[in-house]
């Protein structure tokens, strides 16, 4: 389900950077057509473009979503009635953005498989609610591995090259902590 409010952010942000849908198509390694249907609402990103498009913009996917979302509200969101962004590859939806402390951010569905590597400037937690993942942390070209089961947490830099991925054939919900600047 496209979300017309995450475009108009993005369109907005990227105007306030002064910035083309070309120069952002190049920058991220993203179509300007794609760009373009994004911003106008009529397609939704995966995760993976989100952080892309975050990233040649100067930001972070959370901030992206937490202007999308706006102020979240300061009542009950239910589980089955949260919108989630990225549902063809599990799910994601952001449950905090607060943007002089900590993002929270959850995944549900994760995918059997690696998907690509991200990299960022943030610290970052993960927190297994239900389910088992395997965390694959490559710095300098070495991998090292761990499994997480439910209540398991695991901290690192961000700027480490992390990925996780659904070890065995139970769902899983995956809360992500991004803390600092």
């Amino acid at each position: 389900m496209p979300d017309a409010a995450l475009g108009r952010a993005i369109r907005a942000l990227r105007r306030e950077r002064g910035m083309t849908l070309v120069q952002v198509a190049v920058a991220s390694g993203l179509s300007q057509p794609f760009l373009s249907q994004l911003e106008l609402g009529r397609c939704q990103p995966s995760m993976r473009s989100l952080f892309r498009i975050a990233s040649a913009l100067g930001t972070t996917q959370q901030t992206l979503l937490g202007l999308a979302a706006g102020d979240l509200p300061e009542q009950p969101v239910r589980g089955a009635e949260a919108p989630l962004l990225d549902v063809e590859s599990g799910g994601a939806r952001l449950l905090l953005h607060d943007p002089d402390g900590a993002d929270v951010t959850e995944f549900v569905g994760v995918p059997a498989e690696y998907g690509e590597f991200f990299a960022h400037g943030r610290k970052e937690l993960l927190y297994v609610a239900h389910g088992r993942i395997e965390v694959e942390l490559r710095e300098d070209g070495v991998s090292r591995f761990a499994e997480l089961g439910p209540r398991d947490s695991l901290a690192y830099a961000g700027s480490v090259e992390h990925r996780f991925r659904r070890v065995g054939p139970a769902d899983c919900v995956v809360l992500v902590v991004h803390t600092g600047a």
